[in-house]
């Protein structure tokens, strides 16, 4: 009987091990995959020249302590001549700071806050939450076949004075005028 218990234990313990690690492993490279594409945006964004004449880092701000460790994984990087600094926000009134914001789906119930904090400011938007493009926000990081593609509302955009590249553009899945 005692043998039985053990075997089962031992059982569970290999499937948890074989189960859950991938998939936390997957949802890992997932949150590494939309740091990446939220930089390149940043980095293929046409900025105001104002900002790109200031000397201080570039601010990469994110909604979701699960993003933690991708976000703070673009320290080394660049933008233009800048390093980048990733900030984790807890609320919309740190917003101001922000060059980029990264609001995840988890944090959905600030995104109403989260287009008013940015109305008109040259701050890019970039969320996986669904319909994000259509409801005000810039760019949409959306999951198909277990692959990433991305939705873009230029109008948005334009109207923040922003542009971001016609080669960026020609990538979309859709883009919103």
């Amino acid at each position: 009987m005692k043998k039985a218990n053990l075997s089962r234990q031992l059982l569970y313990s290999l499937l948890v091990v074989f189960v859950l690690l991938p998939r936390s492993s997957m949802a890992q490279d997932s949150f590494d995959l939309k740091a990446a594409f939220t930089y390149n945006f940043a980095k293929f964004t046409q900025w105001p020249e104002s900002r790109l004449n200031a000397l201080s880092a570039w601010k990469i701000c994110f909604f979701g302590n699960q993003y933690h460790d991708s976000f703070m994984g673009l320290s080394n990087k660049k933008l233009v001549t800048q390093p980048i600094k990733p900030i984790l926000l807890s609320e919309t009134s740190q917003i101001e700071q922000c060059d980029v914001v990264f609001i995840d789906a988890n944090s959905r119930d600030l995104t109403r806050r989260l287009f008013l904090a940015v109305d008109n400011k040259p701050i890019l938007t970039v969320s996986d939450i669904s319909g994000f493009a259509v409801q005000g926000g810039m760019i949409e990081i959306v999951e198909k076949d277990k692959r990433l593609f991305f939705n873009i509302n230029i109008k948005v955009l334009e109207a923040s004075g922003l542009d971001i590249s016609s080669q960026v553009l020609k990538l979309a899945l859709e883009v919103k005028r």
